[in-house]
This record gives C-alpha cells, sequence and structure tokens, in this order.
C-alpha cells in the first residue's frame, strides 16, 4: 500500500494540485485587510464553508485528471493490481494532503494571532483553534472519496460546481436546525460553536447560545468517521468493477 501511495504522490510531482495545498490556507490572510479584529472567525469560517470543500474538489479532481490524461486509467486496469487498493491509495494521499494543508491553515492563524494581531483580532484560546482545526480535518474526510467519485463520473468542472453549491445550500438549511446531524455539510460548521463559539454564519456566538448546549461533538465526530469509511468502501468496490467495463 505504501508503494501504490508513493505512486499516486509521484504522479502529482511539479501539479497544481500541491500548489493548492498552500494557496488554500494563504486566502485566509486577506480577512487582515478585510477585518482585522474578526480575523481568526472568519478565518475558520470561510476555510470550512467555502475553502476547504473548494479545495477538497480542485484536488480530487486534478488527481482523476492526471490519470485520465496520462491514459484514461488503462495504465492501471491493465497491470495485475488491485482497483480496490489503488482507489485506496488516492483517497489516503488526499487525506495526507488535507492533514497538511489544515496544519498550514492553523500555522497561519495561530502565527496571526500572537503576532501582527496580537492587539487586534478578537482571541480564541490555542487549544480551542488546535481542536477546531482537528475536527474540521475528520468531518470533511468524507468529502475525499466522495469528490473522487464525482469527479470520475462527471468531470472537474461540475464536480466543483454541485461540490460547493450543495454544500453551500444544504449547510444554510441544516446547520442551525435541530436536525443538523442528517446533513454531513453541516458537520462541521455546527461543531464549530461550542469548538471556537463562531455561528455558522461567521458571527460570534453570544452567552447563553442554544446551539452551544444542543450540539453533540462526539456525535459530530463519530458519524464523519464513519461517513468517511462507508464512501471509501463504497467507491473502492464501484471503481473494483471498472475493470470490466
Amino acid at each position: 500500500m505504501g508503494d501504490l501511495i508513493l505512486a499516486e504522490h509521484l504522479k502529482c510531482k511539479r501539479r497544481f494540485i500541491k500548489s493548492c495545498i498552500i494557496l488554500g490556507p494563504v486566502i485566509v490572510l486577506f480577512h487582515v485587510l478585510v477585518a482585522p479584529y474578526y480575523f481568526i472567525a472568519n478565518g475558520y469560517n470561510w476555510w470550512y464553508i467555502l475553502i476547504l470543500p473548494g479545495y477538497i474538489s480542485i484536488s480530487a479532481s486534478l488527481l482523476h485528471q492526471y490519470e485520465e490524461k496520462l491514459n484514461h486509467y488503462r495504465g492501471i486496469l491493465t497491470l495485475p493490481l488491485s482497483l480496490e487498493k489503488t482507489w485506496l491509495a488516492k483517497i489516503i494521499l488526499l487525506v495526507i494532503y488535507l492533514w497538511i494543508t489544515s496544519l498550514i491553515h492553523l500555522s497561519i492563524l495561530c502565527l496571526g494571532k500572537g503576532t501582527i494581531l496580537v492587539y487586534v483580532a478578537k482571541s480564541i484560546p490555542y487549544r480551542q483553534m488546535i481542536l477546531g482545526s482537528f475536527v474540521l480535518f475528520v468531518t470533511h474526510l468524507w468529502q475525499i472519496p466522495f469528490c473522487l467519485f464525482l469527479s470520475k463520473k462527471i468531470g472537474m468542472a461540475f464536480t466543483i460546481l454541485v461540490h460547493v453549491v450543495l454544500g453551500t445550500m444544504l449547510n444554510i438549511i441544516f446547520a442551525t436546525k435541530s436536525l443538523w446531524w442528517i446533513s454531513p455539510y453541516s458537520w462541521g460548521s455546527r461543531l464549530m460553536v461550542p469548538i471556537l463559539g463562531v455561528l455558522p454564519n461567521g458571527l460570534i456566538a453570544e452567552k447563553g447560545e442554544t446551539m452551544v448546549t444542543s450540539t453533540s461533538i462526539p456525535l459530530g465526530i463519530l458519524l464523519s468517521i464513519l461517513f468517511f469509511l462507508a464512501l471509501s468502501f463504497l467507491t473502492m468496490k464501484w471503481f473494483q468493477r471498472q475493470e470490466g467495463n
């Protein structure tokens, strides 16, 4: 499996997908100019509402596109390789990339909090920021196999459009409701209310906000992990059947 992951990584050598790992987090720096007081809150809110779903859909689509342009997957389909393991290697590679970009994002916010914005931005404790970044990483894992599947089925442009637009709409509809847990797109933004004190719309939660006490962090994490494992398994089985097509 390690060799397969390395092979997938080498396909991305000197490709735009690696630049996206840095470009996504760097976008949050624009909040210094837009609203320095809410730099940390907005840095997280824009991250999980728009930037992170966009990054995942773009990186998944690019990984598919590199394979498609190389030989239309014939190199994989004709070799004596397990297609399930090959698909899993793609998922794991994107999980690693997601972890790296999440760390870069957290580092930028922590650096801003502790240096030039120390007297300007509304502060959020470092431990809450670390927990928030980790939870966002976990709650967005399911989007990786989902976007890989979409990119293979409908192409890059439609994958980005469907994923980002659909995600934004479902997040707006469900994130503030009691049934937030039925929409995977709402898990990250909803869990940030008790963790960071930031509402799904980006505003700071007031004292006594009901979403703080009515949100279960363990439930959101458990659902995210189970959904990621389920989508990974189902898409692996689907990709395995491509051998006969």
